[in-house]
């Protein structure tokens, strides 16, 4: 299974569990820097309206190429019930998307609202076979079936995939 793990992450919640997933399934992680460099009040206040607009970030790296994988999974924090700038940039930034299994997972203080989806059909518009989501809130992160959850999806899209 060749799986690319690609998050934005600015308080590190998002991070670990792309971390910790990485460590259950393997994959490679790659991290995605808004190059705006928020600061925490500057998130609230710049980050957090763009990412309800939907605007894109300028990041790091500028091109993802993902065609050496199977699966892509994609996570982000929760800005305004929408994902963050960077990840919108991220998706837009993907080559070699068409085709690959898609899953994608958010971490927030409260809930999703419309995160997963927003990201469900921005991969979709870019030719992915999206699989799932999965939703990470603050006490979540403690819970470890909660990341089992995520990995045994990442597993069954790329089972799912192998078989058809």
């Amino acid at each position: 299974m060749s799986v690319c793990i690609i998050y934005h992450s600015e308080t590190g919640n998002t991070r670990a569990v792309a971390e910790q997933l990485a460590a259950l399934i393997g994959g490679e992680l790659i991290e995605v820097k808004d190059l705006a460099g928020y600061s925490k009040v500057g998130m609230y206040l710049k980050g957090a309206p763009r990412a309800a607009q939907g605007k894109k970030a300028d990041i790091e790296p500028a091109v993802i190429d993902v065609s050496g994988y199977d699966t892509v999974v994609v996570g982000t924090p929760v800005w305004a019930g929408s994902p963050t700038p960077a990840v919108n940039a991220a998706i837009n930034a993907l080559a070699g998307i068409e085709g690959k299994s898609a899953v994608v997972f958010c971490t927030s203080g409260g809930g999703p609202r419309k995160t997963l989806e927003r990201m469900q059909e921005m991969l979709a518009d870019r030719g992915a076979d999206v699989r799932g989501a999965v939703s990470f809130t603050k006490r979540d992160l403690q819970k470890a079936e909660m990341l089992e959850t995520l990995a045994d999806l990442v597993r069954r899209s790329e089972k799912e995939r192998i078989v058809q």
